[in-house]
């Protein structure tokens, strides 16, 4: 069996803005689909799908010229906030196939499995599943590459896109597949870079490994890291993002089966809602708004949100949750998750006694509520730390097949 050092796949979502939208509105699949920027001043193309890249569309093409190239396409201004949500649910299904993350953007990151995976048929395995259960669970497509290091996997997740799947092994495979491309095409060579290798007639990555003097000659002390690069050398390690840093927590599950017990669904986003607060306790965290999203049997997507001036606790996550999701018509549900965004760090010096209080009150809420959701079921023991990212799917499953019992 291959051996690697290190086992590193990368995941970029196809489209992602456009993807959301069409997910959330399927009469735009089959057509020509632009989403405006949603952070710019200036009404610019974030994103296209490959309809609209088809018919000469593309990022950062102002909204009157799109207009004037493709006339009958569609025009979404692009909604940030939605996109965000998105991306912490995608980010937390990634994370299921490792603790060692690093998120580069709402729609792409880095994972080493070397540890988790153990063998370059695990990670294989995780990188087809991953790219399945984005698939089947959040209905967008993404392209993943498998690679011994940071270049190889991003260049093999740009190999096949859309919804490609490519492995860079070694070396020899990186320089194979590169060679007579153009520079520019290595990820993590910049625009600066690769036109001042231009200048002097380098344009491609073979050019680059067979003029080494004339590339140390014009990056000095750059040259070193362009010229490993182009032998598809790269030491950089996967630098997970601190929970410290998030400005949200999200979880989310996808039933086995269709679900259509109110009652059971309440208890599975309690569930969750336990995990989350416990999650913004352990780093000192207080939520600042509440979004419930899910989909319904027939995959049609819902999602709905609110702003709080407070959000803590277990039992305030989720009545807020529960007030969002009675304002979405109750069919049959196949997922559901919550997302408590706007996270700021507590201040401790504010804590008042009616807080204390209504803190140990809280605590002996959500116990209660645990201990009723243990004899509901039919668990013979469910305690609070038993709840957590890896094993809420686990004990929905049971409670989706115990109800009643």
């Amino acid at each position: 069996m291959l051996i690697l050092d290190r086992m590193i796949i990368h995941v970029d979502m196809d489209c992602y803005y456009a993807s959301v939208e069409m997910r959330d509105d399927p009469s735009l699949v089959g057509k020509p689909v632009a989403v405006l920027s949603p952070s710019d001043q200036i009404q610019v193309v974030g994103t296209c799908n490959y309809e609209a890249r088809a018919r000469g569309l593309h990022s950062a093409m102002s909204l009157s010229e799109a207009k004037r190239i493709c006339p009958d396409a569609v025009f979404i201004n692009g909604n940030l906030k939605k996109y965000r949500a998105v991306s912490e649910e995608l980010h937390a299904l990634w994370s299921e196939y490792t603790d060692t993350m690093e998120p580069v953007m709402l729609d792409e990151a880095y994972l080493d499995v070397t540890e988790s995976a153990g063998d370059i048929d695990t990670a294989r395995r995780f990188a087809h599943e991953i790219q399945d259960r984005v698939r089947d669970e959040m209905h967008m497509g993404c392209s993943v590459g498998l690679g011994y290091n940071m270049v190889s996997a991003k260049t093999g997740s740009e190999e096949l896109k859309p919804n490609g799947y490519f492995e860079l092994l070694s070396p020899a495979d990186f320089v194979e597949l590169m060679g007579d491309r153009d520079i520019s095409e290595v990820n993590s060579i910049g625009p600066r870079t690769y036109e001042r290798l231009y200048s002097i007639g380098l344009h491609t990555v073979r050019d680059v490994r067979e003029h080494r003097s004339d590339v140390i000659e014009l990056l000095g002390n750059q040259a070193e890291r362009i010229l490993d690069l182009a032998d598809g050398i790269d030491d950089r390690v996967v630098t997970p993002r601190t929970p410290e840093d998030s400005k949200s927590i999200s979880r989310s599950l996808t039933f086995l089966k269709d679900v259509d017990d109110y009652w059971l669904i309440s208890d599975v986003l309690f569930l969750i809602s336990v995990d989350i607060s416990e999650n913004m306790a352990k780093y000192n965290k207080r939520g600042g708004g509440v979004f419930v999203v899910g989909s319904y049997s027939d995959r049609t997507p819902f999602n709905v949100n609110k702003v709080t001036k407070k959000c803590t606790s277990a039992t305030e996550i989720h009545e807020v949750a529960m007030s969002l999701f009675d304002e979405v018509p109750f069919r049959t549900i196949r997922r559901i998750g919550i997302a408590v965004y706007n996270l700021v760090r507590s201040d401790a010096n504010q804590t008042t006694l009616d807080a204390l209080m209504g803190a140990e009150k809280d605590d002996g809420t959500t116990d209660s509520m645990i201990e009723a959701i243990r004899k509901r079921y039919g668990m013979e023991s469910l305690e609070r730390k038993d709840i957590d990212r890896d094993t809420i799917r686990t004990i929905a499953e049971h409670m989706r097949t115990h109800r009643g019992r």
